[in-house]
């Protein structure tokens, strides 16, 4: 027992993970029960408490692939004809046109290299790429560098409108990935109208630039909201009191000289939000740059003048408040009135705001939009900005023609760069200009990614933008500003719709194949190796825990042939088992006593299941490496089969055979 005693500490410690980690699809599934069981308000308002909870387990959970869960899946295949098209501008002749449709024709059933195949037409027509693309003094190598950077920065940010558009749809776990150079592959859970899932991929990327209303009008516009929401039917107030009173108990203040309700964290926390100050600063007389007061480390602990505040009762503050209770914070300091939402509160806001009553207060020319980032706030609550802006642009992406991220070498700290065309350059005067101290929200598809303030006239058209976090950040400011300038469009090859009942039938049908597997397999290794056999029954049990376990640790998901290949992973391990068992046999008759007898033939079988896993382990990696979709659930599976089979066939079985022979029980091998 104390020479296994390592190893029994290892498999409880493994299992109780397993457990860990299963248990949020367990409350899942039993949240779905909950779910059902209700309807119309009482499910909206089920949901609104438990926001929380219920985001927490959905982001733990065993995720399901489309072939078990119903949904859309698209592939989408970047147009980088249209985009070189596009890209030779001017020197865009006939011939070049010419040559663009034939390979446009030549690639439609391959995927060959587009680029690689318009070198080789050109030279056949005596011409280079030089002919169409890059500078006199550029290399041909240097050209065919820089448009293969072009080519992955369009498909790059094809990538990112499709994801903002899928976030905004409201897709739970969409999976968006590129594949084999120019496609995209989207899939959609849970979706069941292809029609929306078209247009939505399909359409153009919108980029825009607009104003932050200024935060009197701003702050005046909210209380008009609040005041509109305060004034609805007892009905709706005590719905309302119902969903946010259960969040937690809070204490609030009300300022009574500026009429602007500040509310601290609903666990009584002072709330603060950890936002990064964008700033701009001017780099050459003709390039001034703008950006961002985004936020910096602010926030508010309510303490007020005994003299303007006052202590109102929950439920009284919510009825007089609804929407500043929901609104953690109203920043108004430096010029800034942005509101700051928990990530648990944005349906419940934007529920308030849709509202027919409060649209009415909404003046006609202001819009409110969401950020694109999050920050993380104290107690880890993570935060989301509500930005007060103008309806309409000042002016659309398609005026800008390169942004680049790069490191400022003065300040050593990320930035970028964006340059407009004449025409965009000439409005950019004008409106930066006359907004001078103002703020400009970068807008795509109507998510805000930056909110700049402006600091000086910028003429030229050429902008610098300061103050991201991180390069990360920098390059996706990038990719947004890049949106609205060359679009590669967007074409649909591949569409697949699955319904939930054929994703149910799925289910069923992989579960009842598993269990039927699993029977079999266990009855055939009790009659066959009668003791030996149970306790490889009970290493197989172990095994498909441990293989669950670990795709939910991994937050994996779980598709129909990776079913399968938990299903070829049994037979693996049932095969470990039986080359175990009939060299254990072999040992036995040759008049060894059992346990020498088992000792000798772990060694012996040793060699040949390391043998027989590194061959599949080869396959699995190559299967996930060049796979696609189903493929790659497949291999995964396998790999992770493979990994949990010599453990539980080499280690737990042989520590239970030792403990049962420490304890003189009889084991037999068939």
């Amino acid at each position: 027992m104390k020479k296994n005693l390592s190893r029994i500490i290892l498999t409880v410690a493994l299992l109780i993970l397993t457990v860990y980690f299963l248990y949020p699809t367990y409350q899942d599934y039993q949240l779905n029960q909950t779910l059902n069981s209700l309807s119309g308000e009482d499910s909206v308002r089920y949901v609104e408490e438990n926001a929380a909870f219920i985001k927490d387990v959905t982001e733990k959970r065993l995720k399901l692939g489309l072939d078990l869960k119903g949904g859309v899946y698209v592939v989408l295949d970047v147009d980088v004809v249209k985009f070189l098209s596009d890209l030779a501008g001017d020197r865009n002749d006939d011939k070049l046109k010419s040559i663009l449709e034939q390979i446009r024709a030549e690639t439609v059933d391959s995927d060959e290299s587009i680029l690689e195949l318009l070198k080789q037409k050109l030279n056949a027509e005596g011409l280079t790429l030089k002919s169409y693309y890059g500078e006199i003094r550029d290399s041909e190598e240097d050209i065919e560098k820089k448009l293969e950077t072009e080519i992955e920065g369009a498909i790059d940010r094809a990538v990112e409108v499709v994801r903002n558009r899928v976030d905004q749809y409201g897709v739970a776990e969409p999976q968006i990935q590129k594949v084999g150079g120019e496609k995209i592959i989207v899939e959609l859970p849970g979706v069941s109208n292809p029609q929306e899932v078209r247009k939505l991929l399909q359409g153009t990327a919108l980029l825009e630039f607009r104003m932050v209303i200024e935060p009197e009008r701003a702050v005046k516009i909210m209380q008009d909201i609040n005041k509109v929401l305060a004034g609805l039917s007892a009905g709706e107030n005590e719905n309302l009191l119902d969903s946010i009173v259960k969040s937690g108990d809070t204490t609030v203040t009300e300022d009574k000289e500026t009429d602007t309700t500040l509310t601290e964290n609903k666990e009584t926390e002072k709330t603060t939000s950890n936002k990064k100050s964008d700033t701009t600063s001017n780099k050459k007389s003709d390039t001034t740059t703008s950006n961002e007061s985004d936020t910096s480390e602010k926030g508010t602990d309510s303490n007020v003048s005994d003299d303007t505040t006052q202590q109102l009762s929950q439920e009284e503050f919510i009825k007089q408040n609804p929407l500043f209770f929901t609104i953690a914070i109203v920043n108004f300091e430096s010029g800034i009135a942005d509101a700051y939402v928990k990530e648990t509160d944005k349906a419940k806001v934007e529920r308030l705001l849709e509202k027919e009553e409060v649209k009415k207060v909404i003046p006609d020319d202001v819009s409110f939009v969401w950020s694109q980032k999050s920050f993380q706030g104290q107690g880890g609550e993570t935060y989301y900005v509500l930005y007060t802006i103008k309806s309409e642009p000042e002016l659309t992406g398609n005026v800008i023609v390169d942004a680049n991220s790069n490191i400022d070498p003065t300040t050593n700290q990320p930035i970028v760069t964006m340059q407009m065309n004449s025409e965009g350059a000439a409005d950019w005067a004008r409106i930066t200009g006359s907004n001078i101290n103002k703020r400009c929200a970068i807008v795509l598809d109507n998510v805000v990614y930056s909110a700049p303030n402006i600091k000086s006239k910028i003429t030229g058209g050429n902008s610098q933008i300061e103050g991201m976090a991180n390069v990360q950040e920098a390059k996706l400011l990038e990719i947004v500003l890049k949106a609205g300038a060359l679009p590669a469009p967007l074409k649909i090859i591949e569409e697949r719709t699955i319904g939930p009942s054929l994703g149910e039938d799925s289910i069923r049908a992989g579960i009842v194949s598993s269990i039927a597997s699993l029977i079999l397999v266990a009855l055939f290794m009790i009659v066959y190796y009668r003791t030996a056999g149970a306790v490889a029954d009970f290493a197989l049990v172990i095994n498909v825990l441990f293989v669950i376990g670990i795709m939910a640790s991994f937050k994996a998901t779980l598709t129909l042939p990776g079913i399968a290949g938990l299903i070829l992973t049994l037979g693996m391990a049932v095969d470990t088992n039986v080359l175990i068992n009939e060299r254990v046999r072999e040992e036995t008759k040759a008049g060894k006593p059992l346990k020498t007898a088992i000792e000798i033939g772990y060694k012996k079988a040793f060699s040949a299941i390391i043998d027989s896993h590194v061959t599949s382990v080869i396959t699995g990696i190559i299967l996930y490496q060049f796979g696609t979709g189903p493929i790659q659930g497949f291999a995964l599976i396998l790999l992770f089969g493979i990994v949990v089979n010599l453990f539980t066939a080499i280690v737990i079985t042989h520590f239970i055979f030792d403990i049962f022979l420490e304890r003189g029980k009889k084991v037999s091998f068939g």
